[in-house]
């Protein structure tokens, strides 16, 4: 199918909305039923508009005319489609017996230009001293997690950081649906595959992890980790593979919460010690994202794990490197506060290893 056949279909399936899917300040679009659409432009909240269609059937007819296209099946049988439309937002859709109104159709955009993290800084979401600290903790290999809620600008920060990445180093990225766009040449991205029918096997993220490790990667970079593959992407952190990976949390220290209960949820029989010393020894940094209540998205916190404490029941020990400390709302509602740079990382003496390295100025004063 065409490129340009796409859009007619996107024009005609989703004519209501097709002024909404044009406009490039729009970051989300979420249709709840034949006369409740909402909109979200980029820096502001949800609000509802007028557009509509004439009843159900006509919702549910674009919601499987759209997932007929993607060749996918959306039935009463499997009724949640998570997709890629062809311009490369990604769309979740539910439909009967999970949806009475027609259909329910999300679609999440995303800029066809990938964000620097040069634009963030430009953007006020990181200073210059946080983007210094992510270019090190890259050109170290450190392994990373990236946490916040959803719509806090974690995929948009692990592309940019990405963009570290040496280009002689082999990348491999492993997506439910693909996001993570980067420049490096040597670049292999992977996308889960979902059954159709019976005959259908279904390739899931954990298998894509697992046969990444098998394609020589420098680095493995999981576009979400919120399953059984975050025991194959532990193991692949403590075997010598660089990697990042991005996770639902409301902390930073809560993103590591999270990666246990997804390792105790895949059914691995080792004790909660067994895998909290997996995941201290496998994460060597956590970046905590976040959309505070004006809408901006702020980088909130770098975190470095060291290890865990020494008690009976032991805590991860951690040191923050970097955070935004918010001050106050101004007389138009935005959030005032600076970016502060804390303690040094652990590993700051083997920074000289790095070629043609320059000990920035707010780590060498320390």
């Amino acid at each position: 199918m065409s490129s340009a056949i796409d859009k007619e279909l996107l024009k005609e399936q989703l004519n209501p909305i097709a002024e909404w899917m044009e406009n490039p300040d729009v970051t989300d679009i979420c249709i709840y039923g034949k006369d409740f659409v909402c909109v979200r432009r980029r820096g502001e909240g949800f609000r509802q508009i007028q557009e509509s269609w004439q009843n159900d059937e006509d919702l549910l007819s674009a919601a499987r005319t759209i997932s007929r296209e993607m060749g996918r099946r959306l039935n009463a049988s499997a009724p949640i489609l998570d997709a890629r439309l062809p311009d490369k937002s990604r769309v979740n859709i539910i439909v009967a017996p999970c949806y009475d109104k027609g259909a329910c159709i999300v679609i999440r955009k995303f800029p066809e230009q990938q964000f620097s993290l040069n634009d963030l800084v430009r953007f006020g979401s990181i200073d210059e001293n946080g983007q210094r600290i992510l270019e090190i903790i890259v050109r170290m290999e450190k392994n990373i997690l990236i946490a916040g809620g959803t719509g806090s600008g974690k995929t948009t920060l692990l592309n940019s950081l990405c963009g570290f990445i040496p280009t002689n180093d082999i990348v491999v990225t492993v997506e439910d649906a693909r996001e993570i766009s980067i420049s490096n040449e040597l670049w292999v991205a992977l996308e889960s595959k979902r059954s159709m029918d019976a005959e259908d096997k279904e390739v899931t993220l954990r298998d894509l992890v697992r046969t990444s490790l098998r394609m020589n990667p420098r680095w493995v970079v999981v576009g979400e980790v919120r399953g059984a593959e975050a025991v194959d992407l532990i193991r692949a952190f403590n075997t010598g593979h660089a990697g990042m990976g991005t996770i639902h949390a409301n902390t930073a220290h809560d993103a590591l919460g999270a990666l246990e209960s997804l390792i105790m949820q895949s059914g691995l029989d080792i004790t909660a010690l067994a895998i909290k010393e997996m995941v201290s020894r496998a994460i060597h940094i956590v970046v905590y994202a976040g959309a505070l209540p004006d809408h901006s998205r702020k980088l909130l916190e770098i975190i470095e794990v060291e290890g865990l404490e020494r008690s009976a029941n032991p805590s991860y020990k951690t040191r923050t490197l970097y955070r935004f400390e918010f001050d106050r709302y101004d007389a138009n509602g935005k959030a005032v506060g600076r970016f502060h740079v804390c303690e040094p990382p652990s590993w700051i003496n083997q920074l000289k290893l790095l070629p043609d390295f320059q000990m920035p100025d707010f780590w060498r004063q320390q």
